[in-house]
């Protein structure tokens, strides 16, 4: 008797599956799901730092530039997932917020997380995350929520994970010491530079094309948008070779966006 009524059970239970389904997912804003999204796609890569710097698979400088590299590009393509309303931005703001303040309090030694320290800090020393860490976060807080979904502040972002990660990473390499020096600041190098303009040159060109399909500003010709990509490149690398010390992170954002401004007005 029961296969029977089986076509009437499976119908009634598809109708309440679609019913009591889109009242679950209204309780929890379209913004608030792609935070949470954010958030597993940050904190996923932040682990898997972690870990890699827990087993000694790289080194704390290797973990820690991997950091900065990785987590802005990664932050950047989970813009999309935010809708157009006004206080998406805020939303997306948390992701960045949140690990800032995970680097402050473990910096501080108000939370005792050893794995972080190693993940972000050069010699193992917690208090080195209150500098260049905090400052790092506390720009992408800051671009997101004054910049959204702006051509100068994905530039700035591109130039300041991107740019300056390898402008360290090649000014570290045996091609770095083997480079003439940069005349104003001889602990960098012209290769670092270098690296530092053609790092930010092809990933601000890719994001800069591939956003402007999604209409979060007006069209440009390609060359037209790799020719002011180059400008904001220059710019920020001249920055860059600056001996800044531990300002370099807003410094080099704070460049890159005036720059872009100008030139994409």
């Amino acid at each position: 008797m029961v296969h029977r009524f089986w076509p009437l059970f499976a119908l009634v239970a598809a109708r309440t599956h679609a019913i009591n389904r889109p009242k679950v997912r209204a309780t929890i804003p379209a913004d608030g799901r792609a935070l949470a999204c954010a958030f597993g796609v940050l904190g996923g890569f932040d682990k898997c730092v972690q870990v890699l710097a827990e087993r000694r698979v790289v080194s704390r400088r290797a973990a820690r530039k991997v950091m900065h590299m990785g987590a802005g590009p990664l932050y950047l393509l989970c813009w999309p997932m935010f809708s157009a309303s006004p206080s998406a931005k805020r939303w997306a703001a948390v992701g960045p917020l949140a690990l800032t303040a995970k680097a402050f309090l473990a910096g501080s030694g108000l939370v005792d997380d050893p794995k972080t320290v190693a993940s972000m800090s050069r010699s193992g020393d917690r208090r080195e995350l209150l500098r260049g860490p905090t400052l790092y976060g506390a720009v992408f807080v800051a671009a997101t929520l004054c910049c959204w979904r702006e051509l100068g502040g994905v530039l700035a972002l591109v130039a300041l994970c991107a740019g300056d990660g390898m402008a360290e990473v090649v000014g570290a390499s045996p091609l770095g010491a083997a480079s003439p020096r940069v005349p104003w600041c001889r602990r960098k190098s012209l290769a670092g530079s270098a690296a530092f303009f053609l790092s930010t040159l092809g990933a601000g060109a890719a994001f800069g094309l591939g956003f402007a399909r999604l209409g979060w500003w007006a069209p440009l010709p390609a060359r037209a948008l790799i020719a002011g990509v180059a400008k904001v490149a220059a710019v920020s690398a001249l920055v860059e070779s600056l001996d800044t010390g531990d300002w370099d992170n807003p410094l080099i954002f704070l460049a890159a966006a005036a720059t872009a401004k100008r030139v994409f007005r």
